[in-house]
């Protein structure tokens, strides 16, 4: 899956650069969530099946918006249930990096860059927006799957390396030194949990970045937004994650329908 963006209202003048101890206190924070992810889906009972489609997008913290030194830590949490989808079929979706951009509307342009096992290392273009304000991003991620039992799964990916694109797609395109921007998003990470049940699988999405604070005198304007673009953020990804699951499982029905006509 891939990693949310919340976009802050401010202009590219506004500059901003990464502090040590804003970088430490998310790693913390980033510590702290994921020995909780992982002991809630390696250890906890199993939920039980809902409806069909995206069944919840909230805050994972808080009000999804936690002050750090310096910064912020946006932490939000969905789930869906695809009805009628197979663990497999559901994996095969999570892994086509290479068509991230066909499946999320966020994604510009993915590939895959490298695979050692269950380690995928992938780079996204993704542009994201609210209130007529656009951030485009350049995003290198590490993405570990682990197979719990053979119907439970779960994956974590980290950002390895975030750059902000100015003037994306033009001749005077330019990525910006990570850390050293407007501050629309410095860290990222999400946790996906993939459990098949008897009729679909169940998924839980947790997505986390770090971003500058909000400017003063602007934050009661910018918060709202970035509150609302962070709740939207997961339940659009989890959505499309869906829409993009039922499609390849009726695709792969078409097939097997076809080759059982024909005999082969």
């Amino acid at each position: 899956m891939i990693a949310c963006i919340w976009l802050l209202a401010v202009t590219a003048a506004d500059a901003a650069e990464l502090q040590p101890r804003t970088s430490q206190a998310y790693e913390q924070y980033l510590k702290q969530a994921t020995e909780r992810f992982l002991s809630r889906v390696t250890e906890a009972g199993r939920p039980p099946a809902g409806r069909d489609g995206v069944l919840s997008a909230r805050p994972a913290s808080e009000d999804g918006i936690i002050g750090v030194p310096a910064g912020l830590v946006h932490h939000w949490a969905g789930a869906a249930y695809l009805r009628g989808a197979t663990l497999e079929q559901v994996l095969a979706a999570s892994c086509a990096y290479d068509a991230y951009s066909r499946i999320y509307r966020s994604v510009i342009a993915s590939r895959l860059l490298a695979r050692d096992g269950d380690i995928y290392r992938v780079h996204m273009r993704i542009r994201e927006g609210e209130a007529g304000v656009t951030a485009v991003l350049d995003v290198r991620s590490s993405v570990r799957y682990v197979r719990v039992t053979d119907r439970r799964v779960y994956a974590i990916s980290d950002a390895t390396e975030i750059r902000e694109v100015r003037n994306a797609g033009r001749r005077d395109e330019q990525l910006r030194p990570p850390g050293r921007d407007s501050g629309y998003l410095w860290r990222a990470s999400t946790f996906s949990y993939f459990d098949e049940r008897d009729d679909g699988v169940y998924l839980e999405m947790e997505t986390l970045g770090l971003s500058r604070r909000f400017p003063p005198m602007l934050g009661w304007i910018i918060e709202p937004i970035a509150r609302r673009l962070g709740r939207r953020s997961i339940e659009r990804s989890l959505a499309d994650f869906h829409a993009a699951v039922q499609a390849r499982r009726i695709a792969t029905s078409a097939c097997a329908d076809l080759v059982s006509t024909s005999g082969i």
